[in-house]
């Protein structure tokens, strides 16, 4: 059993009094002889001070670790094997720490005959929801037992306030995470011997355990102050809507670092029995979806970057696009030749479909593998799911990934690969760990600087004067593309739905400088009053991202400029017929 902090210190006064006492008797047997007692104070003073000088390490060694602020760094300090150590959020702010537990076991040989009585019926006070024959249980086994377990220290207190006799405790070390739901699927969850099940407590393992021996926490990448605000947008938008689920994430591009990562339905990491396994996945790494118009950011890029597509293309939307008998349709067909301007903050399926075919399959599945489309999320987290995607490759298998069909994968996945198109053209891998350089992880070189800063002018002008004009967030150059993608069920297409939104803000500045994915999607909405029982993306997912930014833009140190259109003009601006009709 660990000894206390109290106990390891109540030693060392007993081991420092039972020398002193040992030298004063020395003295006072060398005044007794008659002896010349000169040498023996220098040696009885020698003594004392070597005595002090240890005494002070053992202080300074308990006080070290009373001011570490945690059971669990005393549990790693005496050697506890289970022993993890603290994580917390890049700001330091904790977010899972270890603490004892304790066990309360009753020993009736230990009490007097009055006193059985009186503890019994105490017992059945403190712990009403005990059945009674457990408490009879131990009373009448005439030896220590084990009554209940799992009792914060609180409760233990409480219990030693009623000063029963015969009751003890002994502790056993357990994870605890102060702020229950919030960031639960991000910082996952242990298992009571100590090891990691999921998220970063799975993901850091070896990590987590090394710093527990050199008392030190370890930082997440994780912004809990954005934490908390994606969690509270997504989870009112959720709820509102009827969503099977949702799934928020806050990435800064420039260094792959997840800022924040929401995953709802929630659940408290203190009482995971009380949820069932559906309720505690992590929608971002696990689920896999066919995204939809949010893809097609991809697309174009592959275009520009190809240079098969330009600023200056022009499509044939005049009528459906027909390939392999299969006919390709714009939800508000436009009928006319339209620019790539158009393509994108329009969402034409069209005129997409006409671009993947000049880009060729053999340019897009190149793109999909450096982009790394054709593998589960690159990230230390261990969930992420491999992505679905055509086996063969087809006009028809091409055209219908390029506007978002046909290939399912994990938003984490999709996160990484726009990453790339918004960086400056570097896929990086998403990490959960704070990132303390100057310069970001070493990436991949994927789509030229041109392309990149062309993709964030048109993720601009779509919220100006696109479908997604709801995130705009006043001041902070938000730039997006929406995606409303039909849901397959049962090996066809059905009438839910997957909304989402993919935000990148500030879209100036330079393309090495830091910015920010907000990437936002709803499984199966309903159409809730918030968005007028609309189910598009630009309805459901798009504000969502909006207000987020909005709140979290000056924690991460975005700061607010004068749009492009001040309040009197953005009423006047252009509303897009797919915002005017709730369509993409």
């Amino acid at each position: 059993m660990r000894v206390s902090l109290f106990e390891t210190t109540q030693s060392g006064f007993q081991w420092v009094a039972d020398r002193v006492w040992k030298v004063e008797h020395a003295f006072e047997r060398a005044n007794a002889s008659n002896k010349k007692a000169t040498s023996t104070r220098m040696r009885i003073f020698a003594v004392l001070c070597g005595l002090g000088f240890a005494y002070a390490i053992l202080m300074l060694f308990a006080a070290r670790a009373s001011l570490s602020g945690s059971p669990g760094n005393m549990a790693a300090l005496s050697g506890e094997p289970n022993a993890r150590a603290q994580l917390v959020d890049r700001n330091g702010q904790l977010l899972a720490t270890d603490v004892n537990d304790y066990s309360l076991f009753v020993d009736p040989t230990d009490m007097t005959s009055e006193d059985r009585g009186m503890v019994r019926q105490a017992l059945m006070q403190i712990f009403p929801n005990l059945p009674r024959e457990d408490i009879a249980k131990v009373f009448g086994s005439g030896k220590r037992m084990l009554l209940t377990n799992n009792l914060k220290a609180i409760e233990r207190e409480r219990i030693l306030n009623y000063g029963l006799p015969g009751i003890s405790f002994e502790a056993q070390l357990v994870r605890d995470y102060p702020l229950g739901e919030t960031g639960a699927a991000y910082i996952g969850m242990t298992k009571r011997g100590g090891e990691g099940m999921s998220g970063a407590e799975m993901a850091l393992q070896d990590e987590i355990k090394q710093a527990a021996l050199n008392n030190m926490p370890v930082a997440l990448a994780m912004d809990l102050r954005v934490q908390g605000a994606l969690e509270n947008e997504l989870r009112a938008v959720a709820i509102d809507q009827r969503a099977e689920d949702a799934i928020g994430i806050v990435t800064n591009v420039r260094t792959g670092e997840i800022i924040a990562m929401a995953s709802w339905p929630e659940f408290d990491l203190n009482k995971p029995g009380a949820y069932t396994e559906q309720a505690k996945r992590n929608h971002a790494a696990v689920d896999r979806y066919e995204l939809g118009s949010i893809f097609k950011a991809i697309s174009v890029g592959i275009g520009l970057d190809t240079g098969t597509a330009s600023m200056n293309s022009v499509y044939d939307a005049r009528q459906p696009l027909v390939i392999s008998g299969r006919k390709i349709h714009d939800d508000h067909a436009v009928n006319a030749f339209i620019g790539l301007e158009d393509v994108f903050i329009k969402s034409s399926n069209i005129g997409t479909g006409h671009l993947a075919m000049t880009a060729g399959a053999g340019n897009f599945t190149r793109y999909y593998e450096a982009l790394g489309l054709f593998r589960s999320a690159d990230t230390e987290l261990t969930e992420p799911a491999a992505p679905l995607y055509p086996k063969k490759w087809t006009d028809l298998s091409l055209v219908q990934t390029a506007f978002g069909q046909g290939m399912a994968i994990t938003p984490l996945s999709f996160a990484e690969a726009i990453g790339g198109l918004l960086n400056g053209g570097y896929r990086r891998p998403l990490t959960i760990k704070k990132y303390d350089g100057t310069s970001p992880i070493a990436g991949t070189r994927v789509f030229s600087a041109a392309t990149s800063r062309t993709m964030l002018d048109l993720m601009r002008a779509n919220v100006i004067k696109g479908t997604g004009s709801r995130a705009n967030a006043p001041g902070l150059r938000v730039g997006g593309k929406t995606g409303t993608a039909q849901k397959p069920e049962n090996g066809r297409y059905g009438s839910n739905r997957i909304s989402s939104f993919a935000a990148v803000f500030p879209t100036d500045g330079p393309l090495d400088g830091d910015r920010y994915l907000v990437l936002v999607i709803f499984d199966s909405p309903q159409g809730g009053p918030s968005s007028s029982g609309l189910k598009t993306g630009g309805f459901v997912a798009a504000p969502v991202a909006g207000r987020v930014i909005d709140r979290v833009a000056p924690f991460l140190g975005v700061q607010r400029k004068e749009d492009k259109f001040t309040s009197a003009q953005w009423d006047k601006a252009p509303v897009a017929p797919e915002d005017a009709t709730g369509e993409e």
